[in-house]
């Protein structure tokens, strides 16, 4: 039995839908509203999207609350890295190089992320659409990554801001 076939079917609706909320919104569904689209009380809705963010890789729960922080890609706290789809910002990427991955969220779309260098606050701008880069700005820009992750190891008690 594959670590997938233990997880619930409403755990993985819960994961589905929270991602679906984001694409849809820009924002994660407090669970009083993943409730309603799971046909299920508040506290079992809370309860499944807190179960859903520990078996997701790049999601986790704002600490100490009940309040989603990050569903890989994006961030429900305002970071630097914004995304937008078509020319429209409505999202927040949780790292620079994660905001990238917001493209398969929107097939056949084309999806820019700005940002800021950590360093020197200037501008970063990529232009995506699936696996095909469209811009970079400056042309010059790389990817950097301040953390070592071994292979299949993630560390969920870390922030948007650590990352």
């Amino acid at each position: 039995m594959t670590q997938e076939d233990e997880i619930s079917l409403e755990v993985r609706d819960a994961y589905r839908k929270t991602l679906l909320h984001f694409i849809e919104t820009g924002r994660a569904p407090h669970y009083t509203e993943l409730s309603i689209s799971l046909g299920v009380p508040p506290e079992t809705a809370l309860a499944l999207q807190r179960g859903a963010a520990e078996v997701g890789v790049g999601s986790w729960m704002l600490a100490n609350t009940d309040y989603v922080e990050c569903w890989a890609p994006f961030s429900n706290v305002p970071t630097q890295h914004l995304i937008s789809v078509d020319g429209e910002q409505r999202w927040y990427g949780q790292c620079g190089l994660e905001a990238l991955a917001a493209s398969y969220m929107f097939p056949g779309k084309a999806v820019t992320i700005d940002s800021r260098c950590v360093d020197c606050a200037d501008s970063v701008s990529v232009t995506v659409r699936g696996d095909e880069i469209l811009n970079i700005d400056p042309p010059e820009a790389v990817g950097h990554m301040n953390e070592q992750f071994a292979k299949g190891e993630w560390n969920k008690d870390r922030s948007a801001s650590h990352l």
